[in-house]
């Protein structure tokens, strides 16, 4: 899961809005996708939803339950959005108005409604804020107001703030302004208006990169006085972008997760390895993804299911005795060679992208059907490129 710093898009009649420098999106193609778990969801030049993979919860919300589609289908509505996010069993987007909307499940409130526990179809978020980015993790969900103000709801401690179980959206203490904001399994972050980090939530081994191996329940400070311009956050470790281009990361680094040519934990932000220059970055469960100025991709951490697409050259160890072991990398690697893309993302065992000429892509593991790919099963070694729906008349 990924997000970047909100900028002023570019809009030219006959084409999509575009935000990122590389000029208008052709019609007809994904303009950004985001991989959850095991499904995954897009927006078209349109502001259509689709989403495709595991629906057992209602999380690609086609108004059905209990069933696996490989192929992406419209999400129900009628519902437009300009922006979605996926988590671990609930999606969740806004409309153009600002509006915000969910549907999956959570038993502890992710979906943000004051009544509803599972939705196979979007249902508002309570309280008639207007959002400007929105993040989903695990049981909770994360967004940024108009005006940068942060709120979350569901499960507690990964709220930032101190009150329990929230079913409805509660303010993050601290009073900070931010631009950007990604939530995980069970934590999340954000970047303020100035670029330092913040970060809050249950979590061990260093992801919230405030030096030490505790949780907090309000943000901290990422320590390094950093400047970041985008943030992403997984279940154990967080990477983050400087405004320089300069990646870091910290938390977990069993399966080289961190990119610094190591495989320990690290409690505050460590350079990643090589002197790329960066734009964006996306981090999965045990793998991370940063797309360097340009278009080519690079990732690294762990490889067990193609979602490097790249050659993995080390070996990691999953479980106590009788061990297994998975191919992985403690340094960036080239990804998806040949591919120019202009924005990633990544699920927890799968990775996805948007190509600087539009359309989405993905690999990595496909046992849920998060690939879209007609299939479900054995993992994507190489980018597949997601069907395209045929396109309804835009929102009036």
């Amino acid at each position: 899961m990924r997000v970047r710093r909100l900028l002023f898009p570019l809009c030219l009649l006959g084409f999509a809005c575009t935000s990122d420098g590389l000029g208008p999106i052709p019609l007809g193609k994904y303009v950004s996708v985001s991989g959850g778990f095991r499904h995954t969801c897009a927006v078209t030049t349109e502001d259509v939803g689709m989403c495709w993979g595991d629906n057992a919860v209602g999380q690609i919300g086609n108004g059905a339950l209990g069933t696996i589609d490989s192929l992406p289908s419209e999400i129900h509505g009628p519902v437009f959005f300009t922006h979605i996010t996926t988590g671990d069993r609930q999606s969740c987007g806004i409309m153009p108005g600002g509006d915000a909307y969910c549907w999956g499940t959570s038993q502890e409130g992710a979906l943000g409604s004051d009544t509803a526990t599972v939705s196979a179809v979007p249902i508002p978020v309570s309280g008639g804020l207007k959002f400007k980015a929105i993040s989903a993790g695990s049981n909770f969900t994360c967004g940024l107001t108009t005006v940068g103000v942060a709120y979350c709801w569901g499960q507690s401690g990964m709220l930032g703030t101190d009150t329990t179980d929230a079913r409805t959206p509660v303010a993050v203490a601290g009073g900070h302004t931010y631009t950007a904001i990604a939530a995980a399994q069970y934590h999340a972050c954000a970047i303020a208006v100035g670029g330092a980090a913040y970060c809050w939530g249950a979590v061990e081994h260093g992801a919230l990169g405030t030096g030490d191996s505790i949780g907090h329940v309000t943000p901290a400070p990422v320590t390094g006085g950093h400047k970041f311009k985008v943030i992403a956050v997984a279940n154990g470790h967080t990477c983050a972008i400087t405004t320089g281009g300069a990646a870091y990361c910290w938390g977990i680094g069993w399966f080289g997760d961190l990119g610094n040519g190591a495989m320990t934990d690290q409690y505050a932000p460590v350079p990643v390895s090589g002197s790329h220059t960066y734009d964006d970055i996306a981090v999965g469960a045990n793998h991370s993804c940063a797309l360097e100025t340009g278009g080519q991709l690079f990732c690294w951490g762990n490889n067990g299911d193609n979602q490097l697409a790249g050659a993995a050259l080390e070996t990691c160890i999953i479980g106590p005795t009788p061990a297994n072991t998975v191919p992985c990398t403690s340094n960036p690697i080239t990804s998806a060679s040949g591919h120019l893309f202009r924005s990633i993302t990544a699920g927890a065992f799968h990775t996805c992208a948007i190509a600087q000429g539009g359309g989405a892509f993905c690999w990595g593991a496909n046992n849920r059907g998060a690939i879209g790919n007609y299939h479900t099963g054995a993992s994507v070694a190489t980018p597949y490129e997601v069907p395209e729906p045929t396109l309804p008349p835009p929102p009036p």
